[in-house]
């Protein structure tokens, strides 16, 4: 059913009448082709606005049965590899590089097509394609190259390669990022997380499996999941998150996904939205195992192990003992 008036479907943002950030996404009305009044709308901090405000009940009801969505606009493929250099000028990599080795990072800016891009000084591209090789946008974001968390202020750095380069008519439809590797991965399991950040770690981390990311926590939607209906998807929310997207899970169960939610999370002693790389990386400084037996995988998961044996859930839901 195609309602007349939806939340807008582009990227664009405004000032939230309840927390003042520029977060909030209006209602569209999809007969008149406008914005409804500045107080209808969702703000996008779900975990620390939750501002909602929809239209009445009367209006929100009727279908449009004219109603054609417009046609989602795509990258070329030339553009992911123009913003594919550059990375030491790049915090996002800069921070891996105190995690990681260069092969390791070398291999994850090869598998999730990450860019650089000089909107922001050391601002980070995370491209999102899809499984036929349609690239749907170009999320930029900076981090603090010390700490590897996200730069909030003066404001939200976050933005999208379309609207840098000013394509007014770019119709952005996001998909999953990491969905194009469906194609190259033998597997039937799919780990997805909230973060492009947390997505590429844990695939370091765990190389066994194929790790997605919806982008946040709003994207864990149908119509994003639908390319791995037919794949055993693992949730792992962030932390507080776990009953929306278990809810969200149980919806999705019941149209026929093969879906879990991890509650692995809920159960560490961690900060609200914290996720897996927190959990992870707050063993950093531990003494590394030098077992000769032991594959990499193998020893950070026994190192992490020994620290918080929670990880071990997660090392049964992925059968990696």
């Amino acid at each position: 059913m195609i309602y007349r008036y939806s939340l807008d479907k582009s990227s664009k943002k405004f000032r939230c009448p309840h927390c003042h950030k520029i977060t909030f996404v209006r209602y569209f009305d999809n007969v008149e082709q406008h914005y409804l009044e500045e107080s209808h709308g969702r703000c996008d901090r779900e975990s620390k606005c939750r501002y909602h405000s929809m239209p009445n009940q009367q209006t929100l009801v009727p279908q449009v049965s004219n109603y054609t969505p417009p046609v989602p606009s795509y990258h070329k493929n030339q553009e992911v590899v123009n913003y594919g250099r550059n990375f030491k000028n790049n915090n996002f990599i800069q921070y891996l590089k105190k995690h990681f080795t260069e092969n390791e990072i070398q291999n994850v800016i090869l598998i999730y097509l990450v860019g650089t891009t000089r909107h922001w000084n050391g601002a980070v591209v995370f491209w999102q394609m899809d499984h036929h090789s349609k690239v749907h946008g170009g999320k930029v974001m900076l981090y603090d190259s010390n700490t590897g968390k996200r730069v909030k202020k003066p404001y939200p750095h976050i933005n999208w390669i379309h609207k840098i380069n000013k394509e007014s008519d770019f119709v952005l439809q996001q998909c999953l990022f990491g969905l194009h590797l469906i194609k190259e991965y033998d597997t039937d399991t799919v780990a997805i997380v909230e973060s492009e950040k947390t997505a590429i770690i844990m695939s370091i981390l765990i190389p066994e499996h194929l790790w997605m990311a919806t982008g946040s926590k709003a994207n864990l939607k149908e119509r994003l999941l639908l390319p791995l209906k037919h794949h055993n998807l693992i949730l792992f929310p962030d932390k507080t998150e776990y009953k929306a997207w278990t809810e969200k899970a149980l919806h999705l169960a019941a149209k026929g996904f093969k879906i879990s939610c991890s509650r692995l999370l809920e159960s560490c002693d961690l900060e609200q939205g914290d996720d897996l790389v927190d959990l992870f990386l707050k063993v950093k400084n531990e003494p590394h195992l030098n077992g000769p037996l032991l594959s990499p995988t193998e020893k950070n998961l026994k190192r992490l192990a020994e620290i918080n044996p929670m990880v071990w859930n997660l090392v049964e839901e992925f059968g990696l003992v």
